[in-house]
């Protein structure tokens, strides 16, 4: 029996579509897995938790402010960083994809936009453990390339949650760059772009740079980290200590929820 050709032209569109529910695809370049390993492997093993102090320096515009800061992490998902530099006084707490910035004692919720990109990479190795432990985690190996005057090899990382079909959504927002050190295998830096929102929502390019790696208690920890906001150099951060295992809580990563 021959079918009609409208109802022909029907089947086949509704054929030919996408799935709307379709899982997303996720990459696991195996050039960009094993490098991964490779630099996790150099940095040492992943503790409990971390606790490092040291000093900060802030640029904004014609104005330099001296302070100090502190960064903890626990686990892969939860960070937290404290600056106390002339009138800057905030930190910003990331649990588990949520996110608060608190200034002069007052706590901001941060969109979960903003929050899925808000995890401290201060230090490294818990963010690239993270990645390579996560299976919704896409590793796509770009090229060698050059940072400076060292060879390095680029990497670009995305939460495609595909586990997580409700998350799906903020899968844009999570896209990071690693690029590693060849001759090091170390992180050299990271980068990616914070946005509170989507559509017109103003994109900020954030980067940080490692230098002066030193082990500690087994762990390779860099000593100078320098952040860098729209390729403008905004803080400096030496480290004057770290200590690991030191028996952090869900305590130490207090996060509030919108309406709490």
């Amino acid at each position: 029996m021959r079918i009609p050709f409208l109802a022909f032209l029907i089947t086949f569109f509704l054929n030919s579509q996408v799935p709307p529910n379709a899982p997303p695809v996720v990459v696991r370049d195996p050039q960009a897995v094993a490098l991964l390993q490779k630099s996790v492997a150099v940095m040492g093993v992943l503790p409990s938790d971390s606790r490092a102090s040291g000093d900060i320096t802030i640029v904004a515009g014609s104005l330099t402010q001296l302070g100090t800061i502190q960064i903890l992490t626990r686990g892969t998902t939860q960070t937290s960083v404290a600056v106390q530099a002339g009138t800057a006084n905030w930190s910003v707490i990331y649990s588990a994809g949520q996110a608060n910035r608190i200034e002069a004692g007052t706590t901001s919720v941060l969109s979960v936009e903003r929050s899925a990109s808000s995890q401290s990479l201060h230090f490294p190795l818990p963010f690239i453990y993270g990645l390579l432990s996560n299976p919704d985690s896409s590793l796509q190996y770009i090229g060698q390339e050059s940072l400076g005057s060292s060879a390095v090899n680029h990497i670009r990382v995305q939460n495609t949650f595909a586990s997580q079909p409700l998350w799906q959504s903020l899968s844009e927002f999570t896209m990071a760059d690693i690029w590693l050190d060849v001759s090091t295998e170390l992180p050299a830096k990271i980068s990616l772009v914070r946005r509170d929102g989507g559509g017109s929502a103003p994109k900020i390019p954030i980067s940080i740079s490692y230098s002066n790696y030193q082990t500690v208690s087994g762990v390779q920890y860099p000593f100078t980290i320098q952040e860098f906001v729209t390729g403008t150099l905004w803080t400096t951060t030496t480290i004057q200590s770290v200590s690991f295992n030191t028996g952090l809580t869900d305590a130490n990563f207090p996060v509030m929820q919108e309406g709490n």
